[in-house]
């Protein structure tokens, strides 16, 4: 009798609420019978393309009214192909009362989308939670009967009992029942209450700043600003007026810059739907190039650079009939200079606009030399650029990957020089090289000559830690004879593939002689090396099992100091977009990113846990975070 008694009251508690929901479907008689006298409403837009008035609180009604009758309620991917009849089927009925051209598609599409997420949202707290917000059982509403089908209905609050579901749920509710800015426009959106502002102040502007706006929607209807909204909105007047014009055109808005929350791609706070930062700032959205458009690039530097050859053997040639006997350093270029095998100081020259020294460095002439894993242009050798005499040279041969083309960004890294203007110095501290017989002999790259991370080298480990094979491993021993017996020794590569599972986006590592070397030699490790290493502990240990919910990596190459300080804003974005593709894991993740610390090739570990909003700096130097001031302040950010 009491689980009756239950029913019972459960089933008038059901009944009570359909009885307090008296209006019936909207059917939009008006945009019937206009359509049926072949008449059509003229639509309005905003300077941010938003739907405004006359008429666009009508034609998002429609679109609500629309997409209840062609999608099912049932569905959760709105980018589904299956939906594409339901689509065009909306999309042709807006155009059958509307007067609204082709290029607005997206925008009314999106808006059903919308329309859509809403109206599910109204059933589930309509009818199937109780006062409490809990969920409860629920026959199908009559009064939506005539578009909600009983299996529909059905598998509709099946899909809400699902645990998952109902996590997300209550997520969501938590963070929705306390905001601390609370909006106080009801349906009334920003776009049309931007309007009525601008018509109530008589404006010829077209547009308010979005504090402004976002001020203005949080206002009651008896007109009091809470002190937390009027301290955000002073705040940002402050602000706009320090920052410069060219900041505050960035991305970022004055708004976004004062809150400090993280934002979501695709909208601008305080503008509302259908306003997007490329619309909104007039930026093009950048992308990384293709791997076809980097090959093209490859193609037209290589063309310029042969082209740069044939105009340098010119001159030379010019300059070798000529009778004119010069002891400066002009006169240099008529010999060409030769270097013995290994690493020896040099000189480096540029012949235009004038002939002039530029820096100085060390030259490695070895058989088989390779430039960041790719083989040398004719007539170039490989070099590492320790002074620059002139910082605002162009570089002969531009690198390509990391974008550097200027003298002053190339210190401490290896870079292409055309053979005849390098030039012995004997002034410049030598390096000793390695003995034959002892595995690779040649110097490698350092992390900091891939030009992941410019700045001086790290001493040599050879006097702090010994490499004879006495004090190798067994297993590293067997690496090394396995290496020089390998075509790898003969300038041959491997490629690592990763999957978007290591570093949430996929990638290929390039592993050749000199990566080996980095282990056999202890010499300092490049990120090809790390990044391999990471890949293996991934593939090994946490492939397929409950790890790869708690521990996630970042990549080594996308978040580093030269960024940093290049673009910071891109490493902001970087890093948040790593955190969204780790999807919405209900294990707390820690995050672990390598970070090169610029000072000579020091590397240190961060942890970031994001549920205890901590940052952890692992370094096996004595010190504390305060001495990468770069990192942690986009950490932070």
């Amino acid at each position: 009798m009491a689980n009756q008694d239950d029913t019972h009251d459960a089933s008038g508690s059901r009944n009570n609420v359909e009885k307090e929901i008296k209006r019936g479907l909207t059917v939009m008689k008006s945009i019937i019978r206009a359509r049926d006298k072949g008449e059509k409403f003229e639509v309005h837009w905003s300077a941010e393309d938003q739907l405004i008035e006359p008429n666009g609180s009508m034609l998002a009604s429609y679109i609500g009214f629309l997409v209840r009758q062609h999608i099912l309620i049932t569905c959760d991917n709105w980018r589904s192909p299956e939906l594409k009849v339901g689509k065009e089927k909306i999309w042709s009925e807006i155009q059958r009362s509307f007067h609204i051209d082709e290029s607005r598609q997206k925008y009314c599409i999106q808006l059903a989308g919308k329309r859509l997420r809403g109206f599910r949202s109204f059933l589930s707290n309509k009818f199937l939670k109780d006062e409490e917000g809990k969920f409860v059982e629920a026959e199908r509403p009559m009064k939506y009967a005539e578009i909600i089908s009983a299996e529909e209905w059905d598998n509709f609050v099946a899909k809400r009992r699902n645990e998952k579901f109902h996590e997300v749920s209550d997520k969501n509710r938590k963070r929705a029942s306390k905001p601390a800015y609370p909006y106080k426009k009801g349906r009334t959106g920003y776009a049309r209450l931007q309007q009525r502002i601008l018509a109530e102040d008589k404006s010829d502007a077209t547009s308010l700043p979005e504090h402004v706006l976002w001020k203005a929607a949080r206002v009651g209807k008896d007109g009091a600003v809470i002190e937390v909204v009027q301290n955000v909105y002073d705040e940002c007047e402050t602000l706009s007026q320090t920052l410069p014009s060219t900041e505050v055109q960035d991305c970022r808005s004055v708004l976004s810059r004062v809150l400090n929350v993280p934002e979501y791609s695709g909208r601008v706070r305080g503008k509302g739907f259908g306003v997007t930062p490329s619309s909104f700032y007039k930026k093009p959205k950048t992308k990384n190039p293709t791997n076809k458009e980097v090959m093209e690039t490859l193609a037209e530097l290589r063309a310029q650079v042969l082209e740069l050859q044939k105009e340098n053997a010119r001159y030379r040639e010019e300059r070798c009939g000529s009778e004119a006997k010069d002891t400066s350093d002009r006169a240099s270029i008529n010999c060409q200079p030769k270097f013995p095998e290994g690493i020896t100081p040099c000189q480096l020259y540029l012949s235009s606009p004038t002939y002039r020294i530029v820096g100085k460095g060390k030259v490695h002439n070895t058989s088989g030399e390779l430039l960041h894993h790719n083989p040398l242009p004719v007539g170039y050798m490989k070099v590492s650029v320790d002074l620059v005499l002139d910082t605002d040279a162009l570089l002969p041969l531009p690198d390509v990957v990391s974008e550097t083309t200027m003298m002053r960004d190339a210190v401490g890294s290896f870079v292409g020089w055309p053979s005849d203007l390098i030039f012995p110095d004997a002034e410049t501290p030598t390096r000793p090289t390695h003995k034959a017989g002892k595995g690779i002999s040649r110097r490698i790259e350092s992390v900091a000559s891939q030009k992941e991370v410019p700045g001086p080298k790290l001493k040599k480990a050879g006097k702090d830690i010994p490499t004879t094979s006495e004090t190798k491993s067994q297993i590293m021993m067997r690496l090394e004879k396995m290496v020089e017996e390998s075509d790898i020794m003969h300038g041959a590569i491997r490629s690592v593939d990763f999957d978007e599972g290591v570093f949430g986006i996929a990638h290929s590592e390039i592993i050749a002689k000199e990566d080996m070397q980095q282990l056999f030699e202890h010499e300092e490790l490049g990120i090809a090396v790390i990044h391999t290493y990471i890949w293996y502990m991934y593939d090994t240990l946490m492939r397929g099992t409950e790890l790869c919910n708690r521990f996630n990596f970042i990549a080594a190459s996308r978040i580093n100091t030269t960024f940093i300080m290049k673009n910071p804003t891109s490493v902001k974005n970087e890093l948040i977009d790593r955190f969204m593709a780790a999807g919405d894991n209900t294990t707390p993740s820690l995050y672990f990113l390598p970070f090169n610390s610029c000072n000579g090739g020091h590397w240190v570990l961060v942890a970031m846990d994001l549920s205890r909003l901590m940052v952890y700096y692992l370094d096996s130097l004595s010190g504390d975070w305060s001495k990468y001031p770069s990192m942690k302040k986009t950490v932070d950010a």
